[in-house]
């Protein structure tokens, strides 16, 4: 880990009177995987969003590699390197698992409007490139065997799969995993811990998560920063979360001895 990838400084969202996220502040360290967990509402998707480009904070700034993202477009920021799933699976049902990929690819390539309606030699190289890189994740996200099937006839795990697998797709440095195991049985939530730690490691990834299921967060995560109602209420490795009597509070209510 060298340096910091991603500043959030005093991030606020408000919505009218409702104060979503207050004076969120935190420093993802490049090549680390941090989880952000607290009870519903507590803010966590609204950061994701900030950090995206889909809400702009209400006061605040956030930096990437030392440059402000505020007022970006969500399409500038992820071609920045900065990529995201979402709670809510959201592919192109009837298209195949490759193409689902493939698309994801192309805001990547070198040719132009005219290479492409001519198919000159640059088009059909940068179309060559796409499928080797879309056959390539969809063997790291073991997905090699469902290639031709429509998305929507994949099993639910394998949905979320695809998905992440979209998000590498676009070629981030940080990739934000929202609720990446919802829905899944205990099996599926197993594996993908396991694959999203091979991800990390073999593609050189800072990691995101969020998180409800608090088993796959402690197994998988180095560090935990806790919201609710909005603020940062802890922050500290699993097991120092895990202890935490502001964290017991805001999850189970009332005393720690309770």
């Amino acid at each position: 880990m060298s340096g910091g990838i991603l500043e959030c400084r005093n991030l606020t969202m408000r919505f009218g009177g409702l104060v979503a996220v207050d004076r969120f502040d935190e420093t993802l360290v490049e090549g680390e995987l941090l989880g952000l967990i607290g009870p519903n509402g507590a803010g966590k998707t609204t950061v994701f969003n900030m950090i995206t480009g889909v809400y702009q904070p209400s006061s605040g700034d956030i930096f990437y590699r030392g440059g402000s993202i505020i007022g970006l477009k969500p399409h500038r920021i992820t071609a920045g390197g900065i990529a995201r799933t979402f709670q809510n699976i959201r592919l192109f049902d009837d298209l195949s698992v490759l193409d689902n990929v493939r698309l994801a690819c192309h805001h990547r390539v070198s040719y132009g409007i005219l290479d492409a309606v001519f198919r000159r030699y640059k088009f059909h190289e940068g179309e060559k490139e796409i499928l080797r890189r879309s056959t390539e994740l969809l063997e790291l996200m073991e997905l090699s065997s469902r290639s031709k099937d429509l998305a929507k006839n994949l099993p639910y795990g394998e949905q979320r799969r695809l998905e992440i697998a979209r998000a590498l797709a676009t070629g981030p440095s940080l990739l934000m995993l929202d609720e990446p195991a919802a829905g899944m049985n205990p099996q599926e939530k197993e594996d993908l811990s396991e694959l999203v730690g091979r991800i990390r490691k073999n593609l050189d990834l800072t990691v995101l998560l969020i998180e409800h299921d608090m088993a796959f967060v402690m197994g998988l995560c180095e560090r935990i920063v806790v919201l609710d109602y909005g603020k940062i209420i802890c922050r500290g490795t699993p097991k120092e979360v895990r202890t935490d009597p502001k964290v017991i509070r805001a999850y189970l209510g009332g005393s720690v001895d309770a």
